[in-house]
């Protein structure tokens, strides 16, 4: 008993003794023990820092390198019932120029787009036959849909194939749309990869067939569809047209940069164009030349030369080729200014043949910019009544540059010629108006 009292009050005496230390030392042991801490601080704000700096470097590799794996996965035909509906709902609200419903269901449309559709639907009766084939898509809730339809014309007894290839993907509250606005490269090209997958070339060359046996074979479905691809066109020009909400200036200023070129020097335009369908690739421009390839849909070419026959001459493998016009639409376009002396290419001289010919109408109409329009001399030899514009061109009040512009008048749109001038200048009807245009931009 008295050995354990002795060791409690040694205890009690060694504990009293080490604060006692302490007590004594305090003035040296505040600022160590604020050193420790101090390191101690920067050692965990250090360590975190690595941590957010890993976990932010790891974020942008993902971000910059996201792939997905392409599988040969076989298409499945009609095996989303959710998908299918989608599908249809859209192709009806496309049938009745629905643009309202079109926005909803197809996210991304810009505003020429939905233009297109809606103008296209004046001439569609109805579409059916909808077989719906599906790949996996890249992302979850994905897929990639190539949709076999038919149309039926207005004023035409039979049904066109056709094949549409579609990205439908899942919202945040669990509902299909059409994916118009594909922002990740990764993506399209996942989409790009399994659309050159057999099964899908298989599918796209058989109802290309059809398509191009079809059309071949029956002259009045190629003059309807002409009719209304160029009908479509002049719809959505005018459209555009009309919501333009540019003022006197910009108008003057687009003019100037439209039509007026620095003297000495030749404005070349040169077009990307990109094939809206399945055609053929010829040596020449006719439908007996030899045929080099076929073009697949969406295939871009750099067109060299729009010509008045309806062919365009593009550039192809490093060579000359032609195609016809009426199945490819533009995708961009670029103007550039070149010194005259410096043109060495047939292109370059059609364009200065061109320029001369815009110089001289320009300084003609200036000539006679205070005399009255209709006193112009006429070209007695110079064709009048239905012509096509060859490209987008002011439709103005009188026959000069600074007169007031009506509208825009959009290429591929048909004029009434009445007369033309020695000035270079066209007088023609449009939308029931009367006005002028330079000849330049008239052809057959």
């Amino acid at each position: 008993m008295r050995k354990k009292k002795n060791s409690v009050t040694n205890w009690r005496n060694e504990k009293k003794d080490i604060f006692a230390i302490l007590g004594d030392n305090k003035k040296f042991l505040m600022p160590a023990i604020l050193v420790i801490a101090v390191i101690i601080t920067v050692v965990i704000a250090v360590s975190a820092n690595h941590r957010a700096t890993e976990i932010a470097a790891n974020t942008a590799a993902e971000a910059e390198s996201t792939t997905f794996e392409v599988t040969e996965a076989a298409m499945e035909e009609n095996a989303h019932p959710e998908v299918n509906a989608l599908v249809e709902k859209y192709y009806e609200a496309s049938a009745a120029g629905d643009a309202d419903a079109l926005k909803e269901i197809y996210k991304g449309l810009d505003e020429t787009e939905i233009l297109k559709a809606v103008a296209t639907s004046e001439y569609i009766e109805k579409i059916d036959n909808i077989t719906v084939y599906t790949k996996p898509g890249p992302v979850e809730g994905s897929y990639v849909a190539y949709v076999y339809n038919e149309v039926k014309l207005f004023d035409y007894e039979g049904k066109v194939p056709g094949l549409e290839t579609l990205y439908i993907c899942t919202d945040e509250s669990g509902n299909l749309y059409i994916n118009g606005d594909i922002a990740d490269a990764g993506e399209l090209d996942y989409i790009k990869q399994i659309s050159v997958q057999a099964d899908v070339i298989d599918l796209n060359n058989k109802v290309a067939s059809s398509y191009n046996e079809m059309v071949s074979g029956d002259e009045a479905l190629a003059e309807l569809l002409t009719k209304m691809r160029s009908g479509v066109q002049v719809s959505v020009g005018e459209a555009l047209a009309t919501s333009e909400a540019t003022t006197p200036e910009d108008n003057a200023a687009e003019e100037a940069s439209e039509e007026e070129t620095e003297p000495g020097k030749t404005t070349i335009t040169t077009r990307i164009i990109k094939a809206t369908d399945v055609i053929n690739i010829r040596s020449s421009d006719s439908e007996t030349a030899d045929i080099l390839d076929k073009t697949t849909q969406g295939q871009e070419f750099k067109e060299l030369e729009a010509l008045a026959n309806g062919w365009s001459k593009v550039e192809y493998k490093g060579k000359e080729a032609y195609v016809k016009t009426e199945f490819f639409e533009v995708v961009s376009e670029e103007t550039t200014v070149v010194d005259n002396g410096e043109e060495n290419t047939e292109e370059a001289d059609n364009a200065s043949a061109a320029a001369a010919s815009s110089a001289s109408t320009d300084s003609s109409a200036a000539a006679s910019s205070s005399a009255s329009t209709e006193s112009s001399t006429k070209v007695s030899s110079a064709k009048t009544g239905k012509m096509t514009v060859t490209d987008s061109v002011k439709f103005r009040k009188g026959q000069s540059t600074d007169s007031e512009a009506i509208t825009t008048i959009y290429a591929g749109s048909t004029v009434n010629v009445i007369e033309q001038y020695a000035s270079g200048w066209a007088k023609i009807e449009y939308n029931n108006k009367t006005g002028y245009v330079k000849s330049e931009f008239l052809k057959d």
